[in-house]
């Protein structure tokens, strides 16, 4: 009973670090997080990932992500996404569209940098909330608000390693009009590289970083390794800001389709002790095969 306590009272902490929806397999679908990141690929690429956090817990988180991207001609990456998040009496569903332009550096490095545009559509009801007195308060009246943003990103590529940045909201928008309620749409600010290291024709390693910084909330810190066999199987192990490990496994059906599922526990003594733990599941569709752009011939002279 003293843990269970122990995490109500650490819950709105939680809520308030998780204000944007955090993946555990975020590089499946990189795009809700930088825009540049859209049409990198070269290809016509669609991800999806599950979340259930809290599994066992009634209302609890769960979020569910949506994304297309595409490489157009002339260096231009298009996309749009949709994640849908619930926790208890919140609700939100965020629309985004994205842009990115591509400029190839030396060394097949490239340089891509993007613009976001859309939307959180977010609803609170209070009134499901229990008050220990009888009554009405004033406070608890429902929510309901569409807030539109803009964020801008940039994404370095190179043979054996990336970096990222991105702040995919710019404005600090208030969720509702009263002075009294401070909930807002936050701005979030988010780094992350990763690097390649081959052994061999069959083993490589992959170590990755993520970091995000919300306005005033503490700072979240990702910090992960994935093993890579015949570049099909992949196994990895991420550890988290909060005691947080998350264990992750990815199969590469084939040059069209893979699969990732990724399972995180708490490393704390209290919260492991409640059993509360988060399942997260991933798909992806790469299809079609990257534009070319068309080759202007120089004028011949007469």
């Amino acid at each position: 009973m003293k843990k269970i306590l122990n995490f109500i009272l650490l819950l709105p902490l939680f809520i308030s670090a998780q204000q944007d929806a955090y993946l555990s397999l975020y590089q499946f679908n990189m795009t809700l997080i930088n825009p540049a990141y859209a049409g990198a690929e070269g290809m016509h690429v669609i991800s999806m990932n599950s979340r259930n956090q809290w599994s066992n817990a009634e209302d609890s988180p769960k979020t569910t992500a949506l994304s297309y991207s595409v490489a157009g001609g002339k260096n231009v990456g298009l996309g749009i996404s949709v994640v849908s998040d619930q926790i208890f009496i919140e609700k939100q569903t965020n629309i985004t569209t994205d842009f990115s332009y591509r400029l190839t550096l030396a060394n097949d490095a490239a340089l891509f940098l993007g613009i976001k545009a859309g939307g959180n559509s977010y609803s609170a009801d209070p009134s499901q909330l229990r008050s220990s007195r009888p009554e009405i308060d004033p406070v608890k009246k429902p929510l309901n608000r569409f807030n539109p943003n803009m964020g801008v990103g940039f994404y370095y590529q190179s043979s054996n390693y990336w970096f990222s940045g991105a702040m995919p909201r710019l404005f600090n928008a208030k969720r509702d009009g009263d002075v009294e309620i401070q909930s807002r749409d936050r701005i979030h600010t988010y780094l992350a590289a990763g690097a390649m290291f081959s052994f061999n024709d069959t083993f490589t390693l992959k170590p990755h970083l993520m970091y995000r910084k919300t306005k005033g909330i503490g700072a979240v810190t990702d910090l992960g390794i994935k093993a890579v066999y015949s570049s099909r199987f992949e196994l990895g192990l991420s550890a988290r800001t909060g005691s947080i490990f998350s264990l992750q496994a990815l199969v590469i059906v084939n040059e069209n389709f893979s699969l990732g599922y990724a399972y995180d526990t708490y490393g704390d003594d209290q919260l492991s002790g409640i059993n509360f733990k988060a399942h997260e599941i991933a798909l992806r569709f790469k299809f079609g095969s990257p534009p070319e752009d068309p080759i202007e011939e120089e004028p011949v002279a007469e």
